[in-house]
């Protein structure tokens, strides 16, 4: 059998030799990393009603040996843009490339021009009703501080802009990412101290966008360990194959807590891990809830490098409410619903804050001790 390859050439002289496979290039296997990092472990395709399959096999053939960087990765966006999913990005390096965006985004999209009146007429609001200015805590990002806070003689007032204090604990290392959650803590601590005495306080987060520990700060606010949730993670072998559910507790911080009446200000901004939070403290009794509906973006976020230098992020993880009902897309819905409009900020009215106020003081009339 070895002289076979012999006689053939002898046989057929003018024969090709068998060609080997050609290994694929660099934006092939770029592509199909990506790809198959979906295909085992994004956590919606039912949900969003997307046909990965069907995806590979539309956008595929369009990319060859000479498909340069830049439209590698507008296929990308083309192939994951009908995911609505703000927890997919690409980036390159510290450049965040595409960044998915949820339809649920009304309060954004309304405010994003305005954002300084809005907040400044929810401050004149709150001095309106007795409270003392607005003191700020932690480090700026788009000029923002992490934390702000004001008192009247009853009551307290916490705004939380974002889960993070430096931009490094939300985009980079584990290890930054821990240190950050260890200052975040700490800044959310001294607030509470700030706050200390008041009957009722109000948290506000209707423009946190996330970042972490959002069960760590409403151990804040709790007394005993609470079920909050259930979280699975994807798993690869099938779309709809996911790990038994884990349940998710909220327990007692060990720094300063508040366990009053406390109420909750959200909107459809409020998102990721500004969400673990609301779904926290909406199992505790002393909460309430006002304004508009949460994001519905829960998930944690699963990175993938790609052999092109490209890095990428999706959402892996199923989150359920302890009865079971899933809240991707679909978010936390307020115990009492208020929307902020734009003819109310040109009224100079915050309805949302004034309802949440309204609350506080009922909370504060009902729970007064008889004379």
């Amino acid at each position: 059998m070895k002289h076979a390859g012999f006689l053939f050439y002898l046989l057929f002289p003018f024969a090709a030799p068998a060609q080997q496979p050609t290994a694929p290039s660099l934006p092939e296997q770029s592509f199909e990393q990506f790809w198959q990092a979906f295909r085992d472990h994004y956590a919606f395709f039912p949900l969003k009603q997307v046909d990965w399959d069907a995806t590979y096999r539309t956008y595929r053939p369009r990319i060859t040996a000479q498909t340069p960087q830049d439209s590698l990765v507008q296929v990308f966006e083309r192939m994951v843009a009908p995911l609505h999913d703000g927890h997919i990005t690409i980036s390159k390096g510290e450049t965040i490339l595409f960044k998915g965006e949820s339809q649920r985004n009304s309060f954004k999209q309304t405010f994003k021009a305005v954002q300084p009146e809005f907040w400044r007429v929810a401050g004149a609001q709150l001095k309106a009703a007795g409270f003392g200015p607005l003191k700020g805590l932690g480090p700026d990002f788009k000029g923002k501080q992490p934390l702000y806070f004001s008192r009247s003689s009853n009551l307290g007032y916490l705004h939380l802009t974002r889960n993070f204090a430096d931009i490094s604990g939300a985009i980079g290392t584990d290890a930054q990412e821990k240190k950050d959650q260890q200052r975040l803590e700490k800044l959310f601590s001294q607030a509470l101290l700030h706050l200390s005495g008041c009957q009722a306080l109000l948290l506000d987060i209707r423009d946190d966008g996330g970042g972490h520990s959002g069960m760590e700060l409403a151990g804040h606010f709790a007394s005993e360990r609470v079920l909050t949730s259930y979280k699975a993670l994807r798993q690869p072998g099938g779309y709809d194959r996911f790990t038994e559910p884990q349940p998710v507790y909220v327990t007692p911080a060990a720094g300063p807590r508040f366990t009053g009446p406390v109420i909750l200000l959200t909107s459809d901004q409020t998102a990721s891990a500004a969400e673990d939070l609301t779904i926290a403290l909406t199992q505790l009794p002393q909460v309430t809830q006002v304004g508009t509906t949460t994001k519905g973006m829960l998930s944690d976020m699963y990175s993938v490098h790609l052999p092109n230098g490209l890095d990428v992020t999706l959402s892996h993880q199923r989150y359920t409410t302890p009865t079971g009902q899933l809240l991707e897309d679909t978010g936390v819905p307020p115990d009492v619903a208020v929307e902020n409009t734009l003819p109310a900020l040109q009224q100079q009215r915050d309805p949302v804050l004034e309802k949440a106020l309204e609350l506080a003081r009922a909370e504060v009339t009902r729970t007064k001790p008889a004379k």
